[in-house]
C-alpha cells in the first residue's frame, strides 16, 4: 500500500501516512466527468501554462476528488502567479490541513486573514465561533481558537 500524496510505503490498513501525515481513505468510485474535466484543464494548461483561472479550476477538481497533493501543487502555482488571489490562499490551507500538515495550514490561513481581512471566509470563520488570533502579530503561533476554549 502506498500513500497517494508522497508515495511512501504504508502498512495495510493505515489511516494516516507516517511520512507526510496524509489521511488515507478507502477508495471511492471516481466520477468520470471529473476525470474528463481534468483532461480538458491539463490540455489548456499545456497550451498556456500561465492560465491562472484554468489552473485554479483544475485545483478545484482535484479537491472534489480529494486528491490533495495534486490540488496543492496547482494552488501553489496559482498563488505564485497571482499572489492576490484570496481563494487560492484559503483552499491551499484547507488542502494542507487535509494531508495532516496542520502547521503549514495555520501559516497559510494566518497569511490569508492578514492579506484579506474583509474576505467573506474570514467573516464566516468568526461566525462559526472561531476567533482569529492577533493576525497583526507575526509572533503569534496560534491561529484559531474557539470562544469557549474547545477544539480549534
Amino acid at each position: 500500500m502506498k500513500c497517494p500524496i508522497c508515495q511512501a510505503d504504508l502498512p495495510e490498513g493505515a489511516k494516516f501516512c507516517l511520512q507526510c501525515g496524509a489521511r488515507i481513505s478507502e477508495s471511492e468510485e471516481i466520477n468520470p466527468a471529473l476525470l474528463d474535466l481534468i483532461a480538458q484543464y491539463e490540455r489548456r494548461l499545456s497550451q498556456d501554462p500561465k492560465d491562472t483561472a484554468t489552473r485554479f479550476n483544475l485545483s478545484l477538481t482535484y479537491i472534489r476528488l480529494k486528491q490533495w497533493g495534486a490540488a496543492i501543487q496547482h494552488l501553489e502555482l496559482v498563488r505564485q502567479q497571482e499572489p492576490d488571489f484570496p481563494d487560492a490562499w484559503y483552499l491551499l490551507a484547507v488542502a494542507y490541513h487535509n494531508i495532516g500538515q496542520k502547521k503549514r495550514a495555520r501559516e497559510l490561513l494566518s497569511e490569508f486573514v492578514r492579506r484579506f481581512p474583509d474576505h467573506p471566509k474570514v467573516a464566516e470563520l468568526r461566525q462559526k465561533g472561531l476567533e482569529v488570533i492577533d493576525t497583526t502579530c507575526p509572533a503569534s503561533s496560534k491561529l484559531l481558537s474557539t470562544k469557549e476554549g474547545g477544539k480549534g
